[in-house]
């Protein structure tokens, strides 16, 4: 038996064994799969726990898929015919856009992605929209990353470009000091969103150089990059200027939180502002796949599936346990944990798997579930 039919008789006994957890309104989704040997086949539709389970038991699909949108008609070929609802909210975070992850390892990777992960979750869909946890749905996907559904009311009618909008808040597209400034000037807002984030980093800037604390001044020369310019620059925060009708010096008046100190900044204040403006957005952003959030059409992997490039299960997590879940421990099925597999390794590997640090070379015997993430990956073959 050559491994690509040995895994396929893997995933079928897994999926006889699986509890399914089934989507809302599971027959007014599209249902879509890439099967073992084939391309992706969608424009289908099922309708129950039962039918589920026959078909992924029937067809075995290596990768498989629903939409997040709903239909009237969801087996329709055409877009325009299917009768769309609404759709919810998806975000996709994996390595593709992540600088550097052609030069990590695979566990390298997931930590990089959970940190963009909790930063979607909780900076920005419960801390700049307001969006409630009971709203929001967290899977692993099985493979580099994680999928973040957003499930409310308000959210289904959204059309792709108000969807790009909140991908561009997310990703902070077009986000610079001076268009925060705009906007909260033109409206009289209140600190929020993203101008609290950059704002509360220059108030602790300039806190940083009141105090003289190494970090502050270290950043001043990195952006003055000439001596004689930060000791002159330093030298005009001693200078008074009048905010509001009060006089202060500047330094005291840079650490008011809000909007006003930067009426009285002059040009290189806001210089130097707008350059830690864009760390503290580059440090907060979300790398997330924009096609995905604003496509309402999209499908996205089933949850409890086996992702056919790991072997590991689409894993519904909630979301305060995020910081501690593990995939490589806790998105590997049960069913596998007392089987074993001699398989043959033609690319020697390392991965730690349940806490077990496997390095793989040769022909060997190892639990199912390093067998499968070997050969998934194409690492290795089943022997």
């Amino acid at each position: 038996m050559d491994s690509e039919t040995r895994m396929k008789e893997v995933f079928r006994e897994y999926y006889s064994n699986l509890r399914y957890e089934i989507p809302d309104l599971l027959g007014s989704r599209e249902i879509g799969f890439i099967p073992f040997g084939g391309t992706m086949i969608r424009h289908r539709s099922l309708h129950g726990r039962e039918e589920l389970s026959k078909f992924l038991t029937s067809i075995v699909p290596r990768h498989m898929y629903y939409s997040l949108a709903y239909y009237d008609y969801p087996t329709k070929r055409s877009m325009q015919e299917k009768g769309w609802k609404g759709a919810e909210l998806i975000f996709d975070l994996d390595a593709d856009h992540l600088e550097g992850a052609s030069s990590m390892t695979y566990e390298q990777i997931l930590d990089e992605v959970k940190k963009h992960t909790l930063r979607l979750i909780f900076t920005f869909l419960i801390g700049m929209l307001g969006i409630s946890d009971d709203s929001i749905k967290l899977y692993f996907s099985g493979g580099r990353g994680y999928h973040v559904h957003v499930q409310d009311d308000g959210i289904y009618p959204l059309d792709s470009n108000s969807r790009r909008e909140i991908s561009n808040l997310v990703r902070g597209e077009g986000v610079t000091l001076s268009s925060i400034l705009n906007v909260h000037d033109t409206f009289r807002r209140s600190a929020s969103g993203w101008f609290s984030i950059v704002d509360n980093d220059i108030v602790h800037f300039y806190d940083g150089i009141r105090k003289n604390l190494p970090e502050s001044i270290a950043k001043l020369k990195t952006i003055l990059k000439k001596e004689d310019l930060v000791t002159k620059y330093l030298s005009s925060l001693e200078k008074f200027v009048k905010m509001e009708g009060n006089a202060a010096r500047k330094v005291d008046t840079f650490l008011t939180p809000g909007i006003r100190k930067y009426a009285v900044m002059g040009s290189k204040d806001l210089e130097i502002c707008e350059l830690i403006a864009k760390e503290a957005i580059d440090r907060t952003k979300c790398e997330i796949d924009e096609p995905v959030t604003t496509d309402v059409h999209r499908l996205i992997r089933f949850p409890g599936s086996l992702h056919g490039k790991t072997g590991l299960a689409v894993t519904r997590i909630q979301l305060h346990d995020l910081e501690k879940f593990n995939p490589l421990y806790s998105a590997i099925p049960e069913d596998f944990l007392d089987k074993h597999d001699k398989i043959k390794i033609n690319r020697p590997m390392t991965i730690t798997m349940k806490g077990v640090t496997y390095s793989l070379s040769g022909e060997m015997e190892v639990p199912r579930y390093v067998a499968l993430f070997a050969v998934a990956s194409r690492a290795g073959e089943f022997i």
